[in-house]
């Protein structure tokens, strides 16, 4: 038995998340503030990304986003070829 894990919840308070560190640090840098606090949240910004990242990546594999494709195999390698591009 495969039981489907996905995580609509956390995805969506992640990216809430995201939101005010985005808002935080626009607000930092109108303010003037020191670039080290600037940069302190922009680290966990992108951290918060990583996150977010992740968590979509493990719903999709867990067959969360059934969009009637076949081909998982197909699939998993464009999302591999997304997260590897280098531009």
């Amino acid at each position: 038995m495969n039981k489907q894990v996905c995580h609509p919840q956390k995805i969506y308070s992640q990216l809430h998340r995201i939101e005010g560190q985005i808002r935080a640090i626009e607000k930092m840098y109108g303010e003037k503030r020191e670039v080290e606090e600037v940069v302190r949240v922009v680290l966990a910004a992108r951290a918060s990304l990583d996150s977010v990242t992740r968590l979509l990546i493990t719903d999709k594999v867990n067959g969360c986003y059934q969009s009637g494709a076949k081909n998982k195999k197909k699939e998993l390698n464009k999302l591999i070829e997304i997260l590897f591009k280098t531009s």
